[in-house]
């Protein structure tokens, strides 16, 4: 039998999200990584230094998956900056 996991949850309230974490922004349909968290808006991160703000209803927790997709995108990211001048 396959085993499948149900999608997470999304947040209910902005004290569930911990800065560090990774989560998935359904408006900008990217993973990334929580920078800060400020009332109702949280504060987000990409390896790529791109940075933006997004209501915490709008996310959800990102999946191990997503993780290692972040992980393989900061790897490229820095590749990158070795080879640049």
């Amino acid at each position: 039998m396959i085993e499948t996991k149900a999608r997470p949850g999304f947040y209910t309230s902005p004290k569930q999200i911990r800065v560090g974490s990774v989560v998935f922004d359904r408006d900008a349909d990217m993973v990334a990584v929580v920078r800060d968290v400020r009332g109702l808006m949280v504060g987000l991160e990409r390896p790529t230094g791109l940075t933006w703000d997004v209501a915490y209803g709008r996310l959800r927790p990102g999946t191990e998956r997503e993780g290692r997709q972040l992980q393989a995108l900061a790897k490229l990211q820095r590749a990158r900056m070795r080879g640049m001048p």
